[in-house]
């Protein structure tokens, strides 16, 4: 689910930037998802790319589903674990070689987000029906979280902006049991 959210994240920002005529976009590839690092501190984004790279995943507690049992046509009775509900940390970061085209880049990244901060299958029909809805929100960072960050990493700061993707739904499938459901008849049968 992850590997998809960010797929169509980087497809849908790629397409935004190719629509501005300013940016002058000729390649196909202008976001990549990638980690921000190598091991040994040197930067994997390419060059001339914005890269985009997940930095954090929490578990979304406020609308923890509970229910762990759902009742199918047929009235059988399943019990499995209740779906768990993520947000992902983003960070957008700018790996051009010419500072203030870096900065342009970016700009219109933020752009695209102010402009369409909500994913659904009617508005992006690359969206992978599992994922339902993705809610794109700024996430500002002081300076002293920054630094943290970018220390944490292993790399020196590039101009970037992080952004919390809220509700992934994660769910398996997997039935742990299945019984037939309780009727009213069965009920009146044994004298309840």
């Amino acid at each position: 689910m992850i590997d998809k959210c960010m797929d169509v994240l980087k497809n849908q920002i790629h397409q935004y930037l190719k629509s501005l005529p300013d940016l002058n976009v000729t390649s196909n590839e202008t976001v990549a998802v990638s980690p921000l690092v190598k091991e040994d501190g040197a930067v994997v984004i390419p060059k001339d790319q914005l890269g985009l790279s997940l930095i954090n995943i929490e578990e979304e507690k406020i609308n923890k589903a509970q229910n762990a049992v759902k009742k199918s046509a047929d009235g059988q009775v399943m019990y499995r674990n209740p779906e768990i509900k993520i947000n992902l940390y983003i960070l957008i970061a700018s790996n051009f070689n010419d500072y203030e085209t870096g900065l342009k880049f970016l700009s219109a990244a933020m752009s695209f987000f102010q402009a369409k901060s909500v994913f659904i299958s009617s508005n992006t029909p690359d969206l992978d029906p599992k994922l339902e809805k993705l809610i794109v929100e700024l996430h500002t960072m002081g300076l002293e979280q920054q630094n943290h960050l970018w220390g944490y990493l292993g790399a020196k700061y590039l101009p970037s902006i992080c952004y919390k993707v809220r509700m992934l739904i994660i769910q398996e499938e997997l039935v742990s049991s299945e019984q037939a459901g309780v009727s009213k008849f069965a009920l009146e049968g044994s004298g309840m």
